[in-house]
């Protein structure tokens, strides 16, 4: 009996022991789980990439680490002036499928390999992070070792804005250096890797074809917008160039005055000669250093004159095809949309 009553005894030991030890394995088990969801350097950089995802870039830069201080761009090499103006949750574009890679180690260093879709479109992506400590010593903690914004560095060619996500920026705003008059303008502005935008430009008489910026994290990346004369710009300064040339038709001498056609005739002109556009120069805008330009394109203009000759007295009427060469040397658009054109030979 009493062999039987201490086997009894032994079983309930057994089952609570087997019970704690399944307890033990679950909570270890899911204390992993906790660590690499939350506390692993891919669960962190997760997180970041969710917020951005979520569109919530203040929870994204919030993050340690993350934030562009001037101390965390001067660490990372970045120009500490950059502008804020497209730090926008709005311009950010929608992130899918992300995927983050096992983190190569170095030290207390991690280096985290992000792949996702940026607008359907894919981006591969890597992230510096470090460990600051541990909770309860046993959950590490992490911050980003080199911020993840970088810095996008927009050149404007040929006009003053550029456009991204239908909000429309002036470069001269972020470096009011610049003069109001100048033919391109540039600066820098600050951006969260991996976000990737499309900029481009449509105004009055330019249009750019889209460029796209991806953004990378605690670079400096280097981008043009390349405005060019869209066809009613180009109509405008045709319009304005015959005008001129009308004018010039009009002045009944050989050699209109500031005008590029002319002719010098060795006998006596009897009345006054007259002229008609043939054929005007067509307009092909160039950009040059300071404004747009043309080179010298050729056109034909008819005289009608009456002659007499100085040796013989012979009187003669005259009707002949001029060619004559004309350039722009200055083409500007002014502020209020009119055009300033100054013309060469």
């Amino acid at each position: 009996m009493g062999g039987v009553g201490g086997r009894r005894a032994v079983w309930p030991v057994l089952l609570w022991s087997g019970l704690g030890v399944l307890l033990v394995a679950a909570f270890l088990a899911a204390l992993g789980a906790v660590q690499r969801a939350y506390y692993s350097p891919e669960g962190f950089v997760s997180a970041y990439l969710s917020s951005l995802a979520s569109h919530d870039l203040p929870a994204a830069l919030s993050m340690p680490g993350a934030a562009p201080t001037k101390a965390a761009l001067t660490q990372a090499g970045l120009p500490t002036g950059a502008s804020v103006e497209l730090l926008r949750s709005d311009l950010l574009p929608m992130f899918s499928d992300i995927r983050v890679n096992s983190a190569a180690a170095s030290g207390d260093r991690r280096t985290v390999s992000a792949h996702l879709l940026a607008d359907g479109r894919p981006v591969t992506t890597t992230f510096d992070v470090r460990q600051t400590g541990a909770v309860f010593g046993l959950l590490p903690t992490w911050e980003f070792s080199t911020t993840p914004v970088g810095v996008a560095h927009i050149t404007v060619a040929h006009a003053q804005t550029f456009t991204v996500g239908g909000h429309t920026v002036n470069p001269r705003a972020a470096d009011p250096s610049q003069p109001a008059s100048a033919f391109t303008v540039a600066a820098d502005y600050l951006v969260p890797a991996p976000a990737v935008y499309e900029l481009d430009h449509t105004s009055k008489y330019l249009q750019s074809e889209p460029v796209r910026l991806q953004a990378a994290p605690g670079r400096v990346v280097d981008v043009t917008v390349d405005t060019q004369p869209n066809a009613d710009f180009t109509a405008a300064v045709q319009k304005e160039l015959n005008g001129f040339l009308d004018e010039c038709a009009k002045q009944q001498v050989l050699q209109p005055a500031g005008c590029p056609f002319g002719v010098v005739i060795d006998d006596r002109v009897q009345g006054a000669p007259t002229w008609k556009m043939v054929q005007y120069p067509t307009v092909q805008l160039v950009p040059g250093t300071i404004s747009w330009t043309m080179s010298q394109a050729v056109g034909i203009v008819h005289l009608s004159v009456t002659v007499q000759s100085i040796f013989d007295g012979t009187v003669e009427h005259r009707e002949s095809d001029e060619k004559f060469g004309v350039s722009l040397t200055s083409v500007v658009i002014r502020p209020d949309g009119s055009l300033d054109i100054v013309v060469g030979e």
